[in-house]
């Protein structure tokens, strides 16, 4: 192994371990006697591993500095009054964006999240933020209702990206939501289908900037500099310099910077004729580290860094194992399926940990999905770089059968049967197979591969043995708000574990939200699935219900009956006969009590249903109460039945949390239905960029006026609330905040 390679190593597992806490003081004397033993014991050999030593030391004696340094930069933020920042995306009224906060101490960067209450501003825009109620959570500092002041607007990089971004949406039409991930890793457009679909294909990494697209758009330069009669050397630093410049305006993601590095690492090896092992070139890409450690931690960066070491595995192994008569698109193949494979392994304990999910179908995918990546991606570029409109449409036209060709592989390898399982490792299973991945890496590239195989054969059978760790009951009630795009899917979750979904999620032509979203979901976190309520049988809201039904079992389901004509709701009845479970119309007045959560069911009434044409305006609407919370659900209720729910139930519609009707909808959420709930929290449920314009601009005032927190789906994603009977504990966007305390007991009637 390469001396540069294990310096980099030590480096980063020091700032690793610095950075997760591990006492350094401790680690600082072992490694100081470890060092001191090897030197005066080994000799000339000791000296190697008694700086690897020190080098392991140092980088976490490093990364300790800089979390207490966070830390203390992150209190301070805490108690500040205002702030000033550069926003990392577009911020509007109602909109949730991540944001870098300027001035912090000891020259730190507080990373942040902003609840926009008030004021706009585009990506890369200074702002002051003002009147903001800040608090700590598990990913940095949340500022809510917040109102921003623009101070100045974006850099010259910061123009070009928002420049951009407009003339990738005139271009590509209804494609440009994932082009726009592909090119400047901008992925708010991206359906919760589509990263589903893309998920279970085990394609998702081609939706955001990885090294992968850089490589391809650096090599697609390098041909565009040599076709234009450049000298091999000017054409490979024009590309090079092309290339850090898209880098930079794009903000310089980790796996981008490692690529790039690695670029210019080979292209500078060439134009000097001293050739670099590729352990050199991966260790100058892993050293990224040592000017960030706080790299380390980041995701991208570890799957770029633990994708690469594979592929140039997978290369000795093409060469030195495949059998040697075989030539031409066989051994292209096999080399391709094999460090495909080999990649899938090696960065599998990544994924479980982080997305609770692996993709068995992988390495096919991958396989077929790589041409089609390695020619869409140069030409994305080109209709990026196009001046003029013509060329432009021209070219983004010519890459649409490679973007339905790339769906078409997501869609195939998503829909074949067991391509993805939903897993929960725990940390001794990540720490398994982050071990059989190792040996497996190390086994393919060592001449004696024996031992290391044995060491991965031993971490699985330990993996096999080791308990599974299911997820257990926390003890206070949940409502989980499922991002199912343009949708509705709610989930509410007993102290004793079990659960009540609300509605099911919108279908589409190669599957549906319970399959793709609800199932997954409730499977990871364990525990039955007592009742299924369905609100109206528009195809939003029950397009998954066949799935849950016959993959979970209910056993009740309670609907509104109103009756539809339509094939999802026909197969859903036969669904629920095959199953067993007990259907029931929703009767107003009913409690239900799941485990100490009571379930009271406020509408519709049937001679209410009976007069109506619109199955809106006969929601279930469901009151969910623990303790002195209560939470309101309405489905696509509008005004009508509003007025309805006012008329009948007046004060005693109170409750803390409001699902906003109908997605935000101008139709629904009427200011006397709003006087009425008082609510302070609001749920919308809604797709990103969804063509029917929700939520409607009023909707959002209306609550914006009651001092509502607005908490949305294309925003948020999964928005999570925690009842402890008296409070409220949010979880969205990454980020935990107690809400204020619940409203006072409804009046007695």
């Amino acid at each position: 192994m390469p001396l540069l390679l294990r310096g980099a190593l030590a480096w980063v597992a020091g700032s690793a371990l610095g950075l997760s806490g591990v006492s350094v003081g401790a680690l600082s004397l072992v490694g100081a006697g470890v060092a001191l033993s090897l030197m005066l014991r080994g000799g000339e050999r000791g000296v190697v591993p008694a700086a690897l030593a020190l080098i392991l030391v140092t980088g976490a004696q490093l990364g300790a500095d800089l979390g207490r340094a966070d830390r203390r930069c992150l209190a301070a933020a805490a108690r500040a009054t205002s702030w000033e920042a550069r926003l990392l995306a577009p911020a509007a009224p109602g909109s949730f964006v991540r944001a870098s906060l300027l001035h912090g101490e000891g020259g730190c960067v507080v990373h942040a999240a902003i609840a926009v209450r008030s004021g706009s501003a585009e990506y890369g825009s200074r702002v002051t933020v003002m009147r903001a109620e800040p608090s700590v959570g598990e990913r940095g500092l949340l500022l809510r209702e917040a109102r921003l002041v623009r101070r100045e607007g974006p850099g010259p990089l910061g123009q070009w990206r928002n420049r951009v971004a407009r003339t990738l949406d005139a271009r590509f039409g209804d494609d440009a939501g994932i082009v726009r991930a592909l090119l400047i890793a901008d992925s708010r457009g991206l359906s919760p289908e589509l990263r589903e679909r893309y998920a279970d294909a085990g394609l998702v990494h081609i939706l955001s900037i990885s090294g992968l697209h850089v490589a391809i758009v650096g090599g697609a330069l390098l041909l565009l500099f040599q076709s234009l009669r450049l000298p091999m050397n000017a054409a490979g630093f024009a590309a090079v310099g092309t290339t850090v410049l898209y880098v930079l305006a794009i903000g310089a993601p980790p796996p981008a910077a490692r690529s790039v590095t690695l670029f210019a690492a080979v292209t500078m090896s060439r134009a000097l004729q001293r050739p670099v092992s590729p352990w050199g070139s991966f260790s100058l890409g892993a050293l990224i580290p040592l000017l960030e450690p706080r790299t380390v931690l980041d995701l991208g960066w570890q799957l770029s860094v633990a994708g690469y070491a594979a592929i140039i595995v997978a290369g000795r192994i093409g060469r030195r194992r495949l059998p040697e008569e075989w030539r031409g698109w066989r051994a292209t193949l096999a080399r391709d399926l094999v460090a495909s494979t080999l990649t899938t392994f090696v960065t599998a304990p990544l994924v479980a940990w982080h997305f609770g999910r692996l993709s068995l179908i992988s390495p096919l995918s991958n396989l077929a999905a790589g041409p089609i990546v390695s020619l869409l991606q140069p030409t994305l570029f080109l209709a990026m770089l196009m001046p003029f409109d013509g060329a432009g449409l021209f070219v983004a036209d010519a890459s649409r059968p490679l973007l339905r060709a790339l769906d078409g592989v997501a869609t195939v390898a998503a829909s074949t049967p067991g391509a993805a399982m939903v897993v929960a490792p725990t940390l001794v299973a990540a720490v398994l197979s982050a071990t059989v991945a190792g040996a497996l890496l190390v086994a393919g590239w060592a001449r004696h591969w024996r031992p290391p195989l044995i060491v991965a054969l031993g971490a699985v059978a330990l993996l096999a043995w080791a308990p599974s760790g299911n997820v257990r009951s926390s003890g206070v009630a949940e409502v989980h708000l499922l991002d199912v795009g343009q949708g509705d899917a709610i989930a509410v979750r007993s102290p004793r574990g079990r659960w009540v979904v609300i509605d099911a999620g919108r279908a589409w032509s190669s599957g549906d939200a319970g399959r793709a979203t609800v199932i997954p979901y409730l499977r990871r976190r364990g525990g039955e699935l007592a009742m299924l309520v369905l609100t109206h049988p528009h195809a939003d809201h029950i397009g998954g219900a066949a799935s849950i039904v016959r993959a979970l079992r209910p056993r009740e389901l309670r609907d509104a009956a109103f009756v539809e004509r339509s094939t999802t709701y026909r197969e859903l009845l036969a669904a629920v006969e095959r199953a067993g479970t007990r259907w029931q119309r929703v009767r107003p007045g009913e409690t239900v009590d799941v485990d100490g959560v009571s379930l009271e069911f406020l509408a519709p009434d049937s001679a209410w249903t009976v007069s109506l044409d619109d199955p809106n305006e006969a929601s279930t609407v469901v009151r969910v109460s623990f303790g002195d919370v209560r939470v309101l659900l309405t489905g696509d209720a509008e005004k009508r039945e509003e007025a309805w729910l006012v008329e009948r139930h007046g004060a005693t519609l109170r409750a803390d949390v409001l699902k906003v009707g109908h997605h935000g909808s101008r139709t629904s959420t009427t200011p006397a239905f709003l006087d009425a709930v008082a609510p302070r929290i609001a749920l919308v449920s809604v797709g990103a960029g969804n063509v029917y314009g929700h939520p409607g601009p009023e909707v959002m005032q209306r609550l914006a006026e009651r001092g509502t927190t607005v908490l949305r789906t294309d925003q948020l994603g999964t928005v999570v609330l925690r009842l402890d009977g008296r409070s409220i504990e949010i979880e969205a966007g990454g980020h935990k905040w107690t809400a204020a305390a619940a409203h006072r007991p409804l009046p007695e009637m």
